[in-house]
């Protein structure tokens, strides 16, 4: 990891920096060819996990549905055949998350969430997509969350996956962090609470969420 005052050219980067300085490389340098700007999307690309050993071998869209499934993903071919949705049910979501607060919360944190993300530059539409399992929520907890402007997916709604490193969505997404399984057809997934609390502290909300009779209820914080 190089020093706060130490400064490096387009032909010189750092051993090693944090997925912050990676964004901030990033966007300075991504309008040309060179060894900073290179080393940051690498970064960027795999900071958090690489992709899975077999990655290379998958050659269509069902390959990548049972990829995905044998990690115990819920996922179908899209309807158009070429590409490849998690379909959100009673154990799996998504919380869609503003791309600025879900990379405060990543430089912070030492998160284990397949996370899709944006790169930069940030817009206000653009959204990470953090994969948690799912959870109940009371009112008020949705609204917390809503304020946040994150969109937790509910069963039935779908989530379009990459299905390799050319993917083209909109905006372009990429697996920060690949999802991985704990075991066989069941996926490494976290808390629900886990992952929002995060999110309100990374956001200064002034409370928490608590699991109370089945769902999750707001805490208020003095």
């Amino acid at each position: 990891m190089g020093f706060e005052d130490e400064e490096f050219d387009c032909d010189l980067p750092p051993m090693a920096f944090s997925p912050n300085d990676a964004r901030r490389y990033w966007f300075e340098h991504r309008h040309h060819d060179c060894g900073l700007g290179a080393a940051a999307w690498e970064v960027l690309a795999g900071s958090r996990g690489l992709p899975w050993p077999d990655a290379h071998e998958l050659r269509n869209t069902r390959d990548w549905t049972n990829a995905y499934r044998h990690r115990g993903l819920p996922t179908e071919i899209t309807a158009d055949g070429a590409g490849v949705e998690l379909v959100c049910d009673d154990t799996v979501t998504a919380l869609l998350v503003p791309a600025g607060l879900a990379a405060a919360t990543y430089d912070r944190n030492a998160l284990a969430v397949p996370t899709l993300a944006t790169s930069p530059p940030y817009v206000p539409l653009h959204r990470w997509a953090m994969l948690t399992r799912s959870a109940s929520l009371s009112d008020d907890a949705a609204g917390v969350l809503t304020d946040l402007h994150v969109t937790v997916l509910v069963p039935g709604d779908r989530l379009r996956l990459p299905t390799g490193p050319g993917t083209c969505l909109d905006p372009p997404h990429y697996w920060h962090e690949w999802p991985r399984r704990s075991h066989p057809g069941k996926p490494y997934l976290v808390l629900f609470l886990q992952v929002a609390n995060m999110l309100l502290t990374s956001s200064r909300a002034g409370c928490s969420l608590a699991s109370a009779n089945g769902r999750l209820e707001v805490l208020r914080h003095r």
